[in-house]
């Protein structure tokens, strides 16, 4: 493997191997008057020297290579680090699986380090043009497509190590893979199987909602009546999960690719059920409240509306402000109706009375 030691000297501190024998370390300079002088652990401040010095040549060597590998050790999230070791790879036409293979530990180690990820997103780029360099055509297409594969099993793997299924991330990273290897037509078993073990799995919902736009944009009735029903199944199961309300709202409401809540009178149902299912166990279901009120919004009932806004205040405290204003927005809405109204109240009144005025006086003028 490219950063593996390849004689015994490697396990000595940089100051005594021969090899480096023409490098002189740069230290840090932290200037004449350092705040806060740090400690740095045994080796670390070595290592960086080296480093510095090896950047100053611009050498792009295969020690240059190793030297990343103690630096990254050390800190693996040091940005300058993965970028400099990405420009030996280069440079040296270094056999890119052994590096696949060189951060597996570290994605697998620090999952929510972003160089790490990145630098896995660089590599796969990297992998997938010289494939196409040595053997283009559909050989090479095929070589690609597993390599981006494998790359999402990666992730997965991730995932499972380290019971971390929100990872933003490696999520992020997935989908990268996705889009660049044009691979979304596959996508929804994965993500109905991720859900399947745990339907609140946010970035799940997040993820097949994503999977969805790619495959199937702009929304046909019928793919937005499978999500619903998605969704509502989803409910069934598990009526306090935010994320299957959530899912819902993707789709209903305003904006682009959705629909009114008036058109989907099977969700309708479904909130008064659970409203009515938990009413009856002495409990409560703020998200299926809320999208009544949204019902309620779009049908006009705006009374109905505002009940359920009330209602929202008291079960949902910690959002209790946010309901308040949504109920006032509510009753703004209604002003100009209501000084509408008023005004022609008012007017008509004033055409009684100047009727009258003119019939009264209509004898007097005719004498």
């Amino acid at each position: 493997m490219a950063t593996e030691p390849e004689n015994l000297e490697d396990d000595l501190p940089y100051s005594q191997r021969e090899s480096w024998k023409d490098i002189v370390p740069v230290p840090q300079n932290d200037g004449p008057h350092p705040l806060a002088v740090i400690k740095y652990p045994l080796g670390f401040e070595e290592v960086h020297n080296y480093f510095r010095a090896i950047q100053q040549r611009n050498e792009t060597s295969q020690r240059a290579l190793h030297l990343t590998a103690d630096v990254i050790e050390h800190n693996s999230a040091n940005y300058t680090a993965w970028y400099y070791r990405r420009r030996c790879l280069k440079d040296l036409g270094i056999d890119l699986e052994d590096e696949r293979i060189f951060t597996d530990k570290w994605a697998r180690d620090c999952p929510k380090n972003y160089q790490v990820w990145y630098h896995r997103r660089w590599l796969v780029s990297e992998m997938a043009t010289r494939a196409r360099s040595r053997t283009p055509g559909p050989e090479a297409e095929e070589t690609i497509q597993q390599i981006a594969k494998s790359e999402l099993d990666y992730h997965l793997e991730c995932m499972r190590v380290n019971s971390d299924y929100k990872n933003y991330n490696g999520w992020s990273h997935r989908q990268f893979i996705l889009q660049q290897f044009n691979l979304w037509h596959e996508e929804l078993p994965f993500v109905e199987q991720l859900l399947e073990e745990d339907i609140r799995n946010n970035s799940a919902w997040n993820h097949r909602y994503t999977t969805v736009r790619h495959q199937s944009w702009p929304f046909t009735d019928s793919i937005r009546d499978r999500e619903l029903n998605f969704a509502m199944q989803a409910i069934r199961k598990c009526a306090n999960n935010e994320c299957a309300w959530n899912y819902l709202s993707a789709f209903l409401g305003d904006g682009d690719g959705k629909v009114p809540w008036t058109s989907a009178p099977a969700v309708e149902m479904l909130c008064r059920e659970v409203v009515e299912v938990a009413t009856q166990e002495g409990t409560s279901c703020c998200f299926a409240i809320q999208a009544l009120a949204n019902i309620h919004e779009a049908k006009g009932e705006i009374q109905a509306a505002l009940e359920q806004y009330e209602q929202l205040k008291e079960l949902d405290r910690i959002r209790g402000k946010y309901w308040s204003w949504r109920a006032a927005s509510l009753r703004g809405m209604q002003m100009p109706a209501l000084f509408a109204f008023l005004l022609l109240q008012a007017l008509l009144r004033r055409s009684i009375c100047d009727r009258r005025r003119r019939q009264r006086k209509a004898p007097t003028a005719s004498r």
